[in-house]
């Protein structure tokens, strides 16, 4: 068998020895071991654990409120970009607006100016030289052919949904 090179402090033995480490052992020489009872800390008073609990309370309540203000920070900036793009946009569409006006005006005042030309052909309407067209005659209606069957029918022998 292998054996190991131990100190010689360390003894082997065959059978498990019950270890004492952790425990405080009045007596060795009983076949039991007494453990004594360690000394329970005293009791944080009451008020003082109230105290520990509105700490807390107080802690949660500031980080949930810090998120929510860096959530309203956040949307406030958002939405003052999306206005100020949507804001650029409307007065590009009210500057188009007002050119188109005036290009409208404009034009109006080239044809009035090119209809007062005596060589435009251009004439003043009168009463006397109005154009009537008689209205078309009277058709005699067509009837549409009445279907023999109100279900269509199948061509093949496949179902519908292919």
């Amino acid at each position: 068998m292998n054996q190991l090179n131990l100190p010689p402090q360390v003894k082997r033995c065959s059978t498990p020895q019950p270890v004492a480490s952790r425990l405080n052992v009045v007596g060795t020489n009983s076949t039991q071991p007494q453990v004594s009872h360690l000394v329970q800390p005293p009791s944080v008073p009451v008020w003082l654990r109230s105290l520990l609990t509105m700490q807390q309370g107080a802690m949660v309540l500031f980080a949930s409120m810090l998120g929510l203000s860096a959530l309203v920070y956040g949307y406030t900036v958002y939405t003052q970009s999306l206005w100020r793009s949507q804001h650029g946009q409307l007065e590009r569409l009210q500057l188009q607006e007002s050119q188109q006006g005036v290009m409208n005006e404009h034009l109006k005042q080239q044809m009035a100016k090119d209809a007062d030309r005596s060589n435009s052909g251009l004439v003043a309407p009168n009463p006397d030289r109005l154009v009537f067209i008689p209205s078309a005659p009277q058709r005699p209606t067509k009837s549409l052919p009445t279907p023999h069957s109100t279900q269509p029918t199948r061509q093949s022998k496949l179902p519908l949904g292919y």
